[in-house]
């Protein structure tokens, strides 16, 4: 990985994570920007993949999902990413996603040299994660994040989407 594919991954999860700071949990994403939606999946990861190695995959029957979990899901991811990005720069990431008939489960692991002491790096990245648990909690879902003991940095999110609910 070049200097410069690591300093733009960075740039980008500054960018993300201080646009998201600033605009309250409930507020509505830009219109002006693309939909959040999982169908920008290839894009996001492509985004941060520059930078450091992401791969994903995908379980189960994918389907179309109601609008606001379609967004919270990819902000859980694109949290994740930066969190990896700015955490654990040019450790792999994995991205899962597994749909079944009542929703969908997300996760996010990184392989970085493992947990930072109490007070460091991982403080600061409280804010963006508090934001996404508060999205994933109001849709009805459970959420957690926290370091791996084996080292590294799982995020898990499961959203409530019954197949009948599909848009």
């Amino acid at each position: 990985m070049g200097r410069f594919a690591q300093w733009r991954g960075m740039v980008l999860a500054q960018g993300h994570r201080l646009r998201d700071a600033l605009r309250p949990p409930d507020e509505p994403d830009d219109p002006f920007e693309p939909a959040p939606s999982l169908n920008r999946l290839d894009a996001l990861v492509e985004g941060f993949a520059a930078g450091q190695p992401v791969r994903w995959s995908l379980a189960g029957q994918p389907r179309p999902l109601p609008g606001p979990v379609d967004v919270v899901a990819y902000r859980i991811i694109e949290e994740s990413l930066t969190n990896a990005c700015r955490h654990a720069p040019g450790a792999p990431v994995a991205v899962r996603l597994r749909y079944d008939a009542t929703g969908i489960t997300i996760e996010v692991r990184d392989e970085g040299a493992g947990p930072a002491p109490a007070g460091g790096a991982t403080q600061g990245a409280g804010r963006g994660l508090l934001v996404v648990r508060g999205r994933v909690e109001r849709l009805g879902g459970t959420f957690s994040a926290g370091p791996r003991a084996g080292g590294g940095f799982t995020v898990r999110a499961v959203l409530p989407a019954p197949e009948e609910m599909a848009e």
